[in-house]
């Protein structure tokens, strides 16, 4: 099971909203945690707060003013949704948030065929025409998260797989976006949702009754959505906790060879008996029928295990013991806080197993399960998973490998039950390089020969035009309205290309001593070989195009630059591109003059549209730093 600790279900002793906007970054983050988060409420306030029926602590309200609950990948792909359902009595239609991002080569191909056609290439054009079979012949990446869980959780692995793969994934009927609409200020979240989707949302979780929570019934509802959306695709599932359990009884319910194979991220014990309830202790089960009755309960329970804060029982059940980093800390608490008690209990009194001979029953319907040199199935799990342990992943490959199915095992050291969090690079890496080896063209290579036959030329880029016309590199930012204040060690770029006559690696790191490092802050796999630098450092850190950069990311990118400013030379320069070095770019860029050299923003954007024609162009981008910024 997944992150039990929640939202409360109750409404009142919000806090105002704050004058101005907390910045996003460690040092607020460390402020707050030891004014409040470290700071435990007597017995008598704890008495008050349930009589006042607030049940957040002081550090909760400002995690959830702070904080929200999904990234910028989600937000940028997801929207919500309304499905008929049938065999449902009481439930004909079904509203959820889900993620949908396309496989880059369909944009490529679609701008490529547009290419051939406008300069009236016919060798060309078929050439693009006929790789576009193989494209829709893939795989399809689809998601599954446990109890409390939600899509977010997922996207060390979706950045992993988004420059290769077509992507689906639902947040489940009253969790993450598809969470009921919560009646306080408090709740932040990125993705955009229209008041008619609230509504359907709260619709939704008002029409759903006890028996569509269990755990047969939520898998029907993504048995009817997978084949609504994506009626002749095969699929790779993906999923963490008890979302394990719900891709065993979907993969029964789906044809034969539907699914090309399974990825589990720390799952559960597998039960001895079908529809077999999961075996708790007597006193924890007898406290969830209780809360079941009285939620509030549950509420006051979870208020006090997240006494703490940062490191309180809540946050360390599901994080390393040793995790120091505070973002990922915070990141854990907002998704503990996120989930609504009332349908957490729901879920988690429905929630069956799978048994064993479903195991086996949804092992033998994937494509080449017993294939010993190509394993079909991986079992991911960290070494110190209290939630999950590791002795129940090793328990469900021994099931398999008796019975002739090939399966890889892989344990995460120094990780609990976040995965995604204690070890989100080697678990994406993890995953990435077992979906790469099943010979299904799930890869950044197969792209990248595919991308130079649809485009004759392997390092193609979109808008090249536009490209050719943005200026490569920006002259030192100059703040000429406070020249006394630092100087600006980042410069912005537009992005390389490997076969340019000009601005390619080799030409620029030989033009250029005076650059230390590039940050590549693009979403794409590069159009160049980071490979054939041989002094200046690369760094990726993938951003989301067109969206302003959320405060996890602008803090993450921050803390990059600090460590790469500490280790140049005084008379070097880290230069920042996205692909055309204007807006992302120069957002981020801003974001550093502005929180770490004390510029204003209205001198940041000066200086960037002084230092690299035309600035930031998108006004919204703009818009986003005078906001955050208060100014």
């Amino acid at each position: 099971m997944d992150a039990a600790d929640s939202a409360s279900t109750s409404t009142s002793g919000l806090l105002p909203k704050e004058k101005k906007k907390l910045i996003l970054n460690t040092a607020t983050i460390e402020d707050l945690q030891k004014k409040y988060g470290a700071v435990k409420p007597s017995f008598h306030e704890v008495l008050y707060k349930l009589y006042q029926n607030d049940l957040y602590t002081e550090f909760d309200k400002r995690v959830l003013q702070m904080k929200p609950n999904d990234c910028a990948i989600i937000q940028k792909y997801s929207k919500v949704e309304t499905f008929p359902i049938d065999g449902h009595d009481n439930l004909k239609m079904v509203t959820v948030n889900t993620f949908i991002s396309d496989h880059p080569l369909r944009e490529f191909h679609r701008r490529s065929v547009k290419k051939w056609k406008d300069i009236a290439d016919m060798e060309g054009l078929e050439r693009a025409q006929n790789q576009l079979a193989k494209i829709e012949n893939l795989p399809l990446l689809v998601f599954i998260h446990g109890l409390g869980g939600q899509l977010s959780q997922f996207e060390p692995i979706i950045q992993e797989f988004r420059n290769c793969s077509d992507m689906f994934g639902i947040d489940l009927p009253g969790f993450g976006n598809s969470k009921p609409t919560e009646k306080t200020h408090l709740f932040t979240k990125l993705s955009a949702s229209s008041e008619e989707d609230n509504k359907k949302l709260n619709q939704t979780f008002i029409n759903m009754r006890t028996e569509n929570y269990r755990t047969d019934s939520i898998v029907d509802i993504l048995y009817q959505i997978l084949l609504q959306k994506f009626p002749k695709r095969t699929f790779i599932i993906v999923a963490h906790s008890m979302g394990t359990h719900l891709a065993i009884k979907l993969v029964n319910r789906l044809p034969s060879n539907t699914v090309e194979s399974l990825c589990f991220i720390s799952p559960p014990k597998l039960s001895e008996t079908v529809d077999q309830p999961p075996s708790i202790p007597y006193i924890t089960k007898s406290f969830l029928a209780l809360s079941s009755f009285y939620p509030r309960l549950f509420d006051f329970y979870r208020m006090i295990d997240r006494f703490g804060g940062l490191y309180s029982h809540s946050v360390n059940s599901y994080l390393y013991p040793a995790e120091k980093d505070v973002f990922k800390r915070l990141t854990q608490l907002r998704w503990n806080l996120d989930t609504n008690s009332i349908v957490f209990l729901k879920y988690a009194r429905a929630f069956r197993p799978a048994a064993a001979t479903e195991l086996l029953g949804a092992a033998s319907k994937l494509c080449h399960s017993t294939d010993q040199e190509r394993p079909r199935i991986l079992i991911c799990c960290g070494d110190s998973d209290k939630v999950t342990p590791l002795k129940y992943s090793k328990e469900i490959t021994n099931i398999l490998r008796d019975s002739g199915f090939a399966v890889k095992l892989s344990k995460v050291k120094e990780a609990n039950h976040s995965v995604f969090l204690d070890r989100p690079h080697v678990l994406s890496g993890l995953v990435y390089q077992f979906v790469s080896e099943l010979g299904l063209n799930i890869d950044c290579t197969w792209t990248l020969k595919i991308r130079a036959i649809i485009g004759g030329d392997k390092w193609s880029m979109k808008n090249i035009e536009k490209w050719k016309k943005a200026v490569t590199l920006s002259k030192p930012l100059i703040n000429y309205a406070s020249p006394e204040k630092p100087k600006s060690p980042l410069l912005g770029m537009k992005t390389l290309r490997e076969n340019d006559p000009t601005h390619n690696p080799l030409t620029f790191e030989s033009t250029h001593p005076e650059i230390y490092a590039i940050m590549d802050i693009g979403s794409d796999t590069p159009s160049y070989d980071p490979k054939d630098f041989k002094r200046i450092k690369y760094i990726k850190y993938k951003t989301e195009s067109k969206v302003t950069p959320d405060d996890i990311t602008i803090a993450k990118f921050l803390d990059i630059v600090d460590k790469l400013v500490l280790a140049k030379q005084s008379n070097q320069y880290i230069v920042v591109h996205c692909h055309y070095g204007q807006n992302r770019t120069g957002f981020l860029i801003c974001c550093y003059l502005v929180e770490r050299l004390g510029w204003t923003v209205k001198e940041a954007l000066e200086a960037f549209e002084n230092s690299k024609e035309p600035g930031i162009k998108h006004q919204h981008f703009k818009n986003a730093l005078y906001l955050r910024y208060g100014e």
